[in-house]
């Protein structure tokens, strides 16, 4: 299966039980928060996690194809990654594109041997991606407080701190016009 049609599935899946959802939250006979916490709280616990899935699928796969890689083979093996992590979902959950028609008797079959081949194709590249020792994917895409590739906890949070784009400015654009007149009243809105 190509990255184009994976795309193509987890949108049609996520867009699918958003529709759903937003059908059953439209029937005026109910009360809102009734249906909201009792009655679909399942359905939207299941559309958010889709949702989620395909807007991680789709910025991870943004974000690899904007970006220019010193070694040419990242690219390749994170876009294996990519489709690896779009079989899986599918794997976990693939009813809705049954229900919407788009998969038919024996798509279940091609799932599996899709990510066989993948898996295949992976499995010489384990190890280095596991003992990737690059800056240029450790400590720039994956921006974490718990430190960096030296254990520098500390210092990678204070780091992330300062480069904020929270912290570029004196004061946000937005403080005179709504901050300063709230706080002269004394904090009263």
């Amino acid at each position: 299966m190509e990255l184009d049609h994976l795309d193509k599935c987890l949108a049609i899946r996520a867009a699918f039980i958003v529709s759903d959802v937003i059908k059953k939250l439209a029937k005026k006979d109910i009360k809102r928060k009734v249906a909201i916490n009792d009655l679909y709280a399942q359905d939207l616990l299941m559309m958010s996690k889709a949702h989620h899935m395909y807007m991680s699928f789709v910025i991870f796969m943004k974000s690899v194809e904007n970006r220019q890689f010193k070694c040419p083979n990242i690219k390749p093996l994170l876009l294996l990654l990519a489709k690896i992590f779009a079989l899986k979902q599918l794997s976990l959950d693939s009813v809705v594109l049954y229900e919407t028609g788009f998969f038919t008797s024996g798509s279940k079959g091609l799932l599996l041997d899709a990510m066989k081949k993948a898996l295949i194709e992976l499995r010489p590249h384990m190890i280095p991606l596991v003992e990737l020792k690059t800056d240029e994917l450790l400590d720039h895409s994956h921006l974490s407080a718990i430190g960096n590739k030296y254990g520098d906890i500390y210092e990678r949070q204070l780091e992330l701190a300062m480069n904020s784009r929270l912290n570029k400015k004196d004061k946000p654009d937005y403080w005179d016009s709504l901050v300063k007149p709230i706080m002269q009243q004394g904090g009263k809105l």
